[in-house]
């Protein structure tokens, strides 16, 4: 029987330097698991509530220009960006005052002007 390729060289695969990368892959570690129970209840309330107005404040911020922008409707891309503005500044007020207790030792009277803020 003839060779069906018979000009075809003898070359090595090019696969062959990878080896199996299914056996060998790098065992990678998993990241630590934490429990909610190790989290300061008043501190997690505190970073939920920041995110969710940092969310406001960003989508306010941004769908309110649009909103005039490209429908004409500048009541309520104003309002939109006005109410993203107030969050900014009410995220703002919040981090001033995370920094604050923390620099004066967790008082009882920063902890209470932050419960009403």
């Amino acid at each position: 029987m003839l060779d069906e390729w018979p000009d075809e060289p003898d070359e090595p695969n090019p696969e062959d330097r990878w080896g199996n990368p299914e056996e060998d892959l790098v065992s990678v570690p998993e990241a630590p698991r934490f429990d909610d129970s190790d989290v300061d209840p008043e501190l997690s309330a505190f970073w939920w509530r920041t995110v969710v107005l940092a969310n406001v404040a960003l989508g306010g911020v941004t769908i309110g220009p649009m909103v005039i922008f490209f429908e004409r409707m500048w009541l309520v891309g104003g309002v939109a960006s006005l109410v993203g503005a107030l969050a900014f500044v009410r995220v703002y007020q919040h981090v001033r005052w995370f920094k604050q207790r923390n620099e004066d030792g967790d008082g009882d009277d920063a902890t209470e002007a932050g419960r009403n803020a």
